[in-house]
């Protein structure tokens, strides 16, 4: 994941966060960092809650 330089809008300049070359996400420099923060997180808990699932699963077999 990285932040790209999109453009200056009303004088401020404006990023893009891109993945795989999708855009995900576009803002400030500030609010992109967030972005990517409150990302990896999320991705972070749907992995461990995916692991604990499959466990139960398993335990149930």
């Amino acid at each position: 994941m990285e932040t790209r330089f999109e453009c200056i809008f009303e004088g401020k300049k404006i990023f893009q966060v891109v993945k795989n070359a999708t855009p995900l996400f576009t803002g400030t420099w500030a609010q992109c960092e967030r972005f990517k923060d409150v990302y990896n997180e999320k991705v972070t808990k749907s992995r461990f809650r995916n692991r604990r699932h499959s466990e139960r699963l398993k335990a149930q077999a």
